[in-house]
């Protein structure tokens, strides 16, 4: 189950990565600059959804109800070894956990009734930057990419050597970032 959200997880980072960076023109909206801030919050914006849908996602794997998919649980059930890349990543997604699930549950999945209930999932902006929020989500995905690759290298009798250079890597990076 892990492994298919995952999937979907990735689809819908690598969809918002190519709307910002103008690689990916969707059919609405084509003559908005997903680049340019607007000049107010357009909740309808392609980009916008795109990225709803992306925070929502995120933190449905690593939301920590013992009921869901807990991207953290999982690897450290499958890769034990890989505590500290893992805990590196964690670090970066702990602070933002409780702003992301109301986020999820106001904008992202459940939805509101009015603005003002709608209000509590936007103060994630005002919280934590957008950076911060990117990076925890790129790391998140990376590491992911990296143990699955592991674990795909073991199944296959290939050297390990790459994916392991990947993991040191995403610890590194994570550790590095104030």
């Amino acid at each position: 189950m892990f492994a298919e959200r995952y999937a979907h997880f990735s689809n819908i980072h690598t969809i918002y990565r190519d709307l910002l960076s103008g690689h990916y023109k969707p059919s609405v909206n084509v003559n908005e600059d997903p680049l340019k801030a607007p000049e107010k919050f357009e909740i309808t914006n392609v980009g916008t959804t795109a990225m709803f849908m992306l925070y929502a996602y995120f933190y449905s794997m690593v939301e920590d109800d013992p009921q869901g998919v807990n991207g953290f649980r999982v690897w450290r059930a499958a890769w034990p070894e890989e505590e500290k890349a893992i805990a590196a990543v964690e670090a970066l997604v702990t602070p933002l956990r409780s702003g992301l699930k109301l986020f999820r549950n106001r904008l992202g999945f459940h939805g509101s009734r009015s603005r003002a209930h709608e209000k509590a999932g936007l103060d994630l902006f005002s919280q934590h930057s957008g950076t911060a929020v990117w990076e925890a989500m790129a790391n998140f995905k990376s590491l992911g990419a990296a143990l699955f690759k592991k674990d795909l290298d073991r199944q296959q009798g290939i050297d390990p050597s790459a994916a392991r250079q990947w993991i040191d890597q995403i610890a590194a990076r994570c550790a590095a970032i104030p």
